[in-house]
């Protein structure tokens, strides 16, 4: 028995629908043939029977292996074998987060996650059928040129070859992954066609917002300071620790008066500071109350530009501190944040009329699911505590929902699929700072 669903008010039942052509969808699970049924036409008519040994097991029958269909979208068939593979994906995506739920609520959300990525590759196979009727198409030159946009974007930045190169190394296959960005540029020259003019953002709209919204553009009071420090903490764990907090101080104080007479202070913590920060000078950037160790941060928010602190000694070890920037509590003006307003007011305008001419294909398509499946079949999942329950926030075949190297909203967003590597691999967590306020 099958569902048939088409027509009009068809309700979006999977999440981040809106920003289903922001995706590269990712490479296309391979079906394998259900092997051929041996071939006796060419048997000798006259060969005698082999007489079976009278303790031999009966021979097991070999079922081939059917793709069950899961839903025809216009005709076409989408199999279980591809809905699998796309589920298995977003769940070891999910990963920790899943592992912290309770059994019950695990196997709940991935039911909800199967129905969610059964829904986007149906409207994926909606898209293609949009993209082939509007001859729209991507040559290998347009897809070397967008991964090589893409590469110039990542932090830092990667050539073509380093870029194949990571993907191969994390035992992807780029030419999957050049697949992938083709058919993410051509579901963006698709919606480009539909958005037009309508997503242009003027400067009034852009004024409008920032008038309306002045709670986003509030800064805090800040102080941008250096500092040099000078550690502690035993390094040696048989040294006397009172040994070593005397012989720290005696350091700092040999420090400070070579601040204080007159020495480049960038360059004595570039050769002495004992924090991370001392690569860039000691210098830490803005930072507001709050975020600093308290000794730390009165000292520095009691100093003016330019001031030098005496020995400040936190929970670390003894600081030298310097501020060089103060900044009042205030509002960021419009012309710093304008780009990003009109961005976010456009990207907002993209996605919703991605969704709602995705869902106008939805109402014209002949979807027939198999019996047991489409939006009615998996009922909501019971929501454990906030902090234990996922976010499935998954666009198709479980990509990331933004890529860094593009803005949101934007359909040309190519990150890697979810089973290839991303374009750069994830930058390693910063050293603490030493002065940093404990969570």
């Amino acid at each position: 028995m099958t569902r048939v669903t088409s027509g009009p008010g068809r309700p979006m039942s999977f999440l981040g629908l809106c920003l289903f052509v922001l995706i590269v969808i990712s490479g296309l699970a391979c079906q394998k043939k259900a092997p051929a049924p041996a071939d006796t036409s060419t048997a000798k008519p006259d060969a005698p029977a082999a007489a079976p040994e009278p303790n031999a097991p009966k021979p097991i029958a070999i079922e081939p292996q059917i793709d069950k269909t899961v839903v025809t979208v216009n005709g076409k068939t989408l199999g279980e074998a591809e809905l699998n593979s796309r589920v298995a994906t977003t769940m070891r995506q999910l990963g920790a987060k899943m592992a912290s739920l309770p059994p019950q609520y695990a196997a709940q959300v991935q039911k909800q996650v199967r129905q969610q990525v059964l829904d986007n590759l149906v409207a994926e196979r909606l898209l293609d059928e949009q993209v082939a009727a509007s001859q729209i198409k991507i040559t290998d030159a347009d897809v070397t040129a967008e991964i090589t946009k893409t590469g110039a974007q990542q932090q830092p930045p990667i050539t073509l070859d380093e870029f194949k190169a990571r993907v191969e190394a994390q035992g992807g296959n780029f030419e999957e992954v050049k697949k992938d960005f083709s058919k993410g540029m051509g579901y963006r020259k698709l919606m480009e066609m539909q958005w037009g003019d309508k997503v242009t953002v003027s400067d009034e709209e852009a004024k409008q917002y920032y008038d309306s919204h002045t709670k986003e553009f509030e800064t805090p009071e800040q102080v941008r300071a250096s500092h040099i420090l000078v550690l502690t903490e035993p390094k040696d764990p048989n040294a006397d620790p009172n040994q070593v907090k005397v012989a720290a101080k005696e350091k700092a104080e040999k420090l400070l008066k070579q601040v204080k007479d007159g020495g480049d202070f960038a360059a004595i913590a570039k050769e002495n500071s004992e924090c991370p920060s001392a690569a860039s000078g000691g210098d830490l950037g803005f930072f507001p109350r709050g975020k600093m160790v308290k000794p730390f941060e009165d000292a520095a928010y009691a100093m003016k530009p330019g001031q030098v602190s005496d020995l400040v000694e936190t929970e670390f070890g003894y600081h030298i501190i310097k501020v060089t920037e103060h900044k009042d509590a205030g509002m960021t003006p419009l012309e710093e944040v304008k780009t990003d307003i009109v961005d976010k007011l456009s990207g907002e305008r993209k996605n919703t009329i991605t969704k709602q001419y995705i869902q106008s294909l939805r109402d014209k398509a002949k979807i027939v699911y198999a019996e047991g499946e489409g939006p009615a079949a998996v009922a909501p999942a019971p929501k454990p505590s906030a902090a234990s329950q996922p976010v499935v926030t998954q666009a198709p075949a479980g990509q990331p929902v933004s890529s860094p190297a593009q803005p949101a909203g934007n359909p040309a967003a190519t990150t890697a699929p979810a089973n290839q590597p991303a374009a750069s691999p994830p930058a390693p967590a910063p050293a603490a700072e030493p002065n940093a306020a404990k969570p």
